[in-house]
């Protein structure tokens, strides 16, 4: 079991605390309300009573300054950012934070949809320009050429999937006997 108390993050000069077990991080319910200005208690009873985060969060032992071990409640780190970003409340720090995760969001879908965008305006202009180049020389014997070395190409590499396919299930074959 892999246990580990780090430093989370600093946020308006408070330690978030983390716990790394098995695979998981776990983040520190209690010095989260307390960096961004909200009630704990009340926080921890909306936690608790919300169908996704009150069956995921845990008590989990954590060391806090001081050479103390304490059980705080906890929530997988997947999970903690959009609880943060649920909780109501006029808190000024709680308030920064939202706007940076709508501005967040907003980058991360706008980034993809503009690049989508993009990429498929690229594709088009290549395509049209193909098929100028396919239409200017298809009559030319090297064009024809062309198309059956793709075809070759491509019978080739079919043939070497089926080969690795196979070789692939041999030694699979051999393991599995183990």
């Amino acid at each position: 079991m892999n246990k580990r108390v780090v430093k989370f993050l600093e946020f308006k000069g408070k330690n978030l605390l983390f716990l790394a077990k098995d695979g998981i991080y776990w983040i520190a319910i209690k010095p989260v309300c307390e960096a961004i200005e909200v009630n704990f208690d009340r926080q921890f009873k909306t936690l608790k009573e919300d169908p996704i985060l009150g069956p995921a969060y845990a008590v989990q032992p954590m060391q806090v300054p001081g050479d103390q071990v304490r059980k705080l409640a906890c929530l997988p780190e997947h999970l903690v950012y959009g609880w943060i970003f649920s909780i109501r409340s006029e808190s000024k720090e709680l308030l920064e934070y939202k706007k940076e995760c709508y501005n967040i969001l907003f980058e991360f879908f706008h980034g993809a949809i503009t690049g989508r965008k993009e990429l498929i305006m690229q594709k088009a202009m290549a395509k049209k320009e193909f098929e100028k180049i396919e239409i200017k020389y298809k009559d030319q014997e090297e064009y024809k050429r062309l198309g059956e070395l793709r075809a070759q190409i491509a019978r080739i590499g079919s043939a070497m999937k089926r080969i690795d396919d196979e070789e692939l299930q041999t030694q699979y074959d051999l393991f599995d006997q183990n």
